[in-house]
């Protein structure tokens, strides 16, 4: 009897001996194997040198050109990355004595369209605002503020 008790504490000591010796074996595997960078994938399958911002085609940054007293013109906001797609646009015109927003189309292949009306000579103020599927230079979402859109500028 005395001999059963003592096979069964040396299967114990050698069951223990054996799941310490696979703990540090996977350790030692674990820090021995190279470390690799993971970069996250983009789900339209771009890759970051082609992660680009959207632009609109009246940035109050550079000089634009509004439409006349009357005319329709076609403003555009381009540089979606393909297999991107704009969850929301809208516009709101502060300003609908001076232009009036006529149509506005989202999901083209490049972007968006809207098109305003010139009523009356002045500066008008319009904010467009933009939600992505994906972000595109780090944005989901871009806000264009115009307080000086040009309307009858033209010379």
């Amino acid at each position: 009897m005395f001999r059963s008790n003592q096979s069964v504490t040396n299967q114990k000591g050698l069951l223990s001996i054996v799941m310490v010796f696979s703990l540090v074996f996977s350790l030692v595997l674990s820090l021995a194997l190279p470390c690799e960078t993971s970069y996250a994938k983009k789900p339209w399958g771009g890759d970051e040198m082609d992660d680009w911002p959207l632009t609109i085609s009246c940035d109050p940054n550079y000089p634009i050109i509004g439409p006349e007293v009357g005319e329709i013109h076609e403003e555009s906001i381009t540089g979606l990355q393909k297999g991107n797609k704009i969850k929301s646009f809208t516009i709101k015109n502060y300003s609908p004595k001076i232009v009036k927003i006529v149509k506005k189309k989202k999901n083209t292949s490049y972007g968006a369209v809207f098109k305003v009306k010139g009523r009356k000579k002045g500066k008008a103020h319009i904010k467009i605002t933009v939600k992505l599927k994906y972000a595109q230079d780090g944005k989901k979402k871009y806000v264009w503020n115009l307080k000086k859109y040009p309307v009858g500028y033209n010379d």
